[in-house]
């Protein structure tokens, strides 16, 4: 609706309200006047939605609810002398069908439902016609027209009212049934409110019908009216922000005290300054304004700050609460990553969802789970640049203005949660990395130990073969000259097995515990070896095993002069632990000499553990 339109409305049933408490006021009927200011409660909360949303229909709606009841029950003045008067009861509905049809949202549920006003004015001018000329004598209903098409008309537009009623409590349901979380919670109140002044109509009818005066049978209906649907309509607005009337309140009270304690300063700056300077009335008037001015200009902030919370607690409570949980993030007693469910809390809001801005433009939940699309929530900045993302399960002025002082005071964790979630994307893409240049130098020591093995190895001992096939045609120095190559070329084959072996054992093909057991038979001290039932795992991570063993067995053989070496190795989830144990002169520093070797098991993310005491014997541990 134009803003125009809705300001006409609404401000149309303030003057009826007042219009018929003055006319019944002057009458002395007092009843009837607190029946008027109950009235006018609904037509201030209209005013309240109308100025925060001067489009909506929810405001005139609201107003003449009640505006219709004053009028057309007390009939204002020259009203109650027409002849339609009488027949014009179904307006005191009109307000409430209206409200049930635009409520919470403004909008209607379809283009059906739309129907139902036209319905409902068309069976209004039908009870007008049965009626018309009609007047209350004591209670009871006399005159009006008389013939054969009074009774059809009168059941059909007293029915096709109830429909109407009925049809308009079924669309609030439809947008209850339909409607997200925060919608049925704003929903259900009216909705409870309009079934019960439905059940008190259909109520009053049967009474009626029954001989029952009009004053009892329909007073319990329209009290309901008057009542249940402005408190239901209060609640959905207080307590479920379907409008931002905190700020509105806010400010409001806040230049009321503004203007009191400005009043006060002036009036006693004027009683000050004219009692100690005995000087005229208009300088005293100057001067108090001006001191006035000075005292109000650092004061107003500050008492709009107390009135906001004391009128809106619940916003600095949420702000409070985040500071908390920040203090408590920077003090080490909560992770970052819980800001999401503490703004869930304080939001009252369990639908909230945080997004977090990425260094290449994208977006992650919280756990580092992608977003496809950019969030549409409210943006949160820190340095200038949009961190984090909230997007609030329902929507509404006030929830989005709360969201907005949370932010300044959650933007710590929420950056700090992003920080980590991009180390730990940067730190596992690292390892990642790392992982693959660890299995490329793998594949490429399997590749070299095979050609050295295959290629180089074979090849210089057929050549050896070819030469002693020629020895047996040369003559004897020639032969002895051929038995010294022949024996080079054995040395040079079993260098290259030592480098071959260096490389990569070719015993690992046949499994780590092969290869061990032959580092065990090579060993000139006791070995005791025990290899339990070992998993499967990659090639590189056997051929780390193997090289911690050969490399702190070398190191015991060379250093510790040991008596016995025990080596273990087994299972741990889907890695290997290995354990060597001499019973030699122990004393090894920690970092040395196995540098190169822990720089080689952390290259597989393992671990290397030293633990060596003075004729305590030496331990190495690893995980690979």
């Amino acid at each position: 609706m134009r803003p125009g339109t809705v300001r006409l409305l609404t401000g149309l049933a303030a003057l009826a309200v007042l219009a018929s408490a003055a006319y019944v006021a002057a009458l002395g009927n007092w009843a009837l006047v607190g029946a008027c200011a109950a009235c006018a409660f609904a037509v201030a909360v209209g005013w309240v939605i109308v100025r925060h949303d001067p489009t909506s229909p929810v405001g005139p709606a609201l107003a003449w609810t009640t505006a219709a009841i004053a009028v057309v029950t007390v009939h204002v003045g020259p009203l109650a002398e027409l002849p339609w008067s009488s027949g014009a009861w179904p307006l005191n509905l009109a307000g409430l069908l209206a409200l049930m049809l635009v409520f919470p949202d403004g909008a209607s549920s379809g283009r059906v439902w739309r129907a139902v006003p036209w319905a409902f004015g068309v069976a209004t001018l039908g009870m007008v016609a049965v009626q018309w000329g009609a007047r209350q004598v004591d209670g009871e209903v006399v005159g009006g027209p008389n013939g054969a098409w009074v009774p059809p008309v009168a059941v059909l537009s007293l029915l096709t009212i109830g429909l109407s009623l009925v049809l308009a409590a079924a669309s609030l349901a439809v947008r209850y049934r339909h409607g997200t979380r925060r919608t049925r919670q704003q929903t259900r109140w009216l909705l409870l409110a309009g079934i019960v002044v439905v059940a008190l109509l259909v109520a009053g009818w049967v009474a009626e019908g029954l001989g029952a005066s009009l004053d009892a049978a329909y007073t319990p209906f329209l009290i309901a009216i008057v009542t249940l649907v402005p408190i239901s309509v209060g609640i959905a607005i207080v307590r479920y922000d379907l409008f931002d009337v905190d700020r509105l309140l806010t400010g409001a009270t806040a230049w009321l005290v503004t203007l009191v304690v400005s009043a006060t300063i002036f009036g006693l700056a004027v009683y000050g300054v004219s009692h100690a300077l005995s000087i005229g009335t208009g300088l005293t008037s100057g001067v108090a304004a001006f001191v006035t001015a000075l005292t109000l200009l650092p004061v107003q902030r500050h008492i709009a700050s107390w009135v906001g919370r004391i009128v809106d607690r619940d916003r600095h409570v949420a702000v409070a609460e985040v500071e908390r949980f920040a203090a408590d993030v920077r003090a080490g007693r909560r992770q970052p990553e819980e800001i999401e469910a503490v703004l869930r809390k304080v939001e009252d809001d369990p639908d909230l969802v945080v997004h977090l801005a990425r260094p290449d433009g994208g977006w992650t939940r919280l756990d580092g789970t992608p977003v496809a699309d950019p969030p549409d929530g409210f943006s949160i900045e820190a340095g200038g640049d949009v961190i984090a993302s909230v997007s609030l399960g329902w929507d509404s002025a006030r929830a989005r203005r709360r969201i907005a002082d949370v932010a300044k005071a959650a933007w710590v964790p929420l950056e700090v949660t992003r920080l980590r979630l991009v180390l730990r994307e940067a730190l596992t893409e690292t390892e990642a990395s790392r992982q693959r240049l660890v299995e490329a130098s793998a594949a490429e020591r399997r590749k070299l130990e095979r050609d050295l093995h295959d290629g180089a190895q074979q090849r210089i001992v057929a050549t050896g073969m070819r030469l002693r096939l020629l020895q047996e045609h040369l003559p004897a120095e020639q032969a002895a000259e051929v038995d010294t190559a022949v024996a080079e070329l054995r040395g040079t084959v079993d260098e290259l097995r030592r480098i071959a072996q260096g490389v990569r054992p070719i015993l690992l093909d046949d499994g780590l515990a092969a290869a061990l057991t032959a580092v065990k038979a090579s060993s000139p001290i006791p070995f005791d070896l025990m290899v339990g039932d070992l998993p499967a795992v990659s090639d590189i991570r056997m051929l780390t095993a193997y090289l911690v063993v050969t490399e702190a067995v070398a190191n015991v053989l060379k250093h510790a002069q040991a008596s016995r070496i025990s080596v273990t190795v087994a299972a741990r989830q889907d890695r290997l632990a290995v354990e060597v144990v001499d019973d030699g002169i122990g004393g090894v520093p920690d970092d040395a000499p196995l540098t190169a070797l822990r720089d080689r098991v952390v290259s597989v993310g393992g671990t290397l553990g030293i633990r060596s005491t003075p004729s305590g014997g030496t331990t190495i541990q690893a995980v690979v």
